[in-house]
């Protein structure tokens, strides 16, 4: 029987009931390279595919129901990280069936290293996105708890054009830093001249020798990947003190000063939406780190230990784990957002295509006044 590698999303391991040993690999030149031709690829691939269909359908509704959203830069960072989620279920979708059919070139090249280095580099931008949900409550959360006299500063924070280029300058952001990591991949910070196959050995072989090359993310080099495992705990620990001090901000807003009982009781009802929507982002932020923990730990034992051995069953269940964040993140971001779910029921009922009615004249757009269309914070 044959012992061949599974594709996953992250490693690249080794079938049957074996351990990887990160020590143990013998090259021979007449190995053949060969696509991977197993039934369960199909069936596998079929995940990722239906996660790229989601989230585009959902990023759809937002861009098209765009209008009566912008008053909410929330929905700007919400599509940002509806677009993480396409592109990274995309890749892994490409993973499995260049493995199936050998698209590529069997023979490794820096496009191979360049791809599997974007699609780690995209943890950190799956987790820079709940940043800037979590910065973009707290915005937003500045607005409903502004006093009455306001200062230069508070005017220039308020002003809807400027809360707007800051909320593309931050989304570029999370995905500059990403992407740069991304292409140092396809520099001789990897190991693919050390490999030899893109594909699969009918052996079951290695792709790359042993030392500093990971067997568990090829063409990758372990400092590679310890680098990633350190970015990602900086971005998750920073992430839960934003956490913290945003809530915090929220609760003093509270105890802002009003000109009347009326408008207090207004602000105490906005910041219980608030609230609530700061619920949802921090069920995102466990499910992420949830999701990605442990193949970072496995990165991280790949580079303590020189001689690494990993069960090739408790591998392969932990792979698939981010695709499960792509999948749960905007199904709990259209139950909680009520600006999403009316964007996905106006797609769903192909409202957009529709003529405007009631009283539109010349063109004209009309602005709902609805809180529900606006607000980001309508739960």
């Amino acid at each position: 029987m044959e012992n061949r590698p599974n594709p996953r999303l992250f490693p690249d391991v080794q079938n049957g009931n074996s351990l990887v040993n990160a020590t143990s690999s013998s090259f021979s030149d007449n190995e053949t390279c060969v696509p991977l031709k197993e039934p369960f690829i199909h069936v596998v691939s079929v995940v990722p595919a239906l996660v790229v269909i989601e989230n585009l359908v959902i990023l759809l509704a937002i861009v098209l129901y765009r209008s009566k959203l912008k008053h909410s830069n929330v929905y700007r960072y919400v599509a940002s990280a509806l677009v993480a989620n396409l592109i990274t279920s995309a890749l892994g979708f490409y993973h499995f069936i260049n493995y199936y059919y050998g698209i590529e070139s069997s023979h490794p090249n820096q496009w191979w290293a360049f791809r599997k280095g974007m699609t780690l580099a995209l943890s950190l931008v799956l987790c820079g996105n709940i940043g800037l949900m979590i910065y973009g409550i707290e915005d937003s959360t500045y607005i409903v708890g502004r006093v009455s006299v306001q200062t230069p500063e508070q005017s220039t924070r308020l002003d809807p054009n400027f809360r707007r280029r800051k909320a593309n300058a931050l989304i570029c952001l999370v995905w500059a830093l990403p992407t740069i990591y991304g292409l140092l991949a396809m520099t001789d910070w990897n190991c693919t001249i050390l490999c030899s196959c893109t594909l699969s050995y009918k052996s079951g072989k290695y792709l790359c020798p042993a030392g500093k090359c990971s067997h568990i993310y090829t063409p990758m080099s372990k400092s590679y990947l310890l680098v990633v495992v350190i970015l990602w705990a900086l971005e998750s620990t920073g992430l839960l003190f934003l956490l913290c001090r945003s809530f915090h901000n929220i609760r003093g807003r509270v105890d802002a000063n009003s000109e009347s009982v009326g408008s207090q009781i207004s602000i105490r009802r906005a910041l219980a939406k608030y609230r609530a929507s700061h619920h949802t982002v921090t069920i995102l932020f466990l499910l992420f780190v949830l999701c990605t923990a442990p193949i970072m730990g496995l990165f991280l034992i790949d580079f303590i230990q020189s001689e690494a051995h990993f069960s090739h069953f408790l591998v392969n269940c932990i792979t698939p784990l981010p695709l499960i964040y792509c999948v749960v993140s905007p199904i709990l971001i259209t139950k909680k957002l009520s600006g999403v779910r009316s964007a996905l029921l106006m797609v769903m009922t192909f409202s957009w295509i529709r003529p405007q009615s009631n009283g539109a004249k010349g063109g004209e757009k009309r602005n709902p006044k609805t809180t529900e269309s606006t607000d980001p914070t309508t739960i």
